[in-house]
């Protein structure tokens, strides 16, 4: 069976523009989303597990801004609330 098809130099050349523009994208995508959060992602390092520290009670000892500090006094008096019924 012989498939004759018309215009296969025009439909090849379309074919391969849209298989180069998907490969463009797809590497420039890791790229660009670096970029905006100033940030190139490191691509042996995208899957990378965080190691536990033997910690149990490891606590993040990051600037306490003024909304974590509103959520922790909405805790404490949720917890009184609770503790005084």
């Amino acid at each position: 069976m012989v498939i004759v098809v018309g215009n296969w130099k025009k439909k090849l050349a379309k074919i391969l523009a849209v298989v180069v523009l998907i490969a463009v994208f797809a590497a420039a995508l890791p790229l660009l989303t670096g970029l905006l959060y100033n940030q190139v992602p490191a691509l042996s390092t995208w899957f990378s597990d965080e190691q536990p520290s033997g910690n149990p009670m490891r606590v993040d000892n990051g600037e306490e801004t003024r909304f974590q500090h509103l959520v922790d006094q909405f805790v404490f008096k949720l917890q009184e609330f609770y503790y005084e019924e």
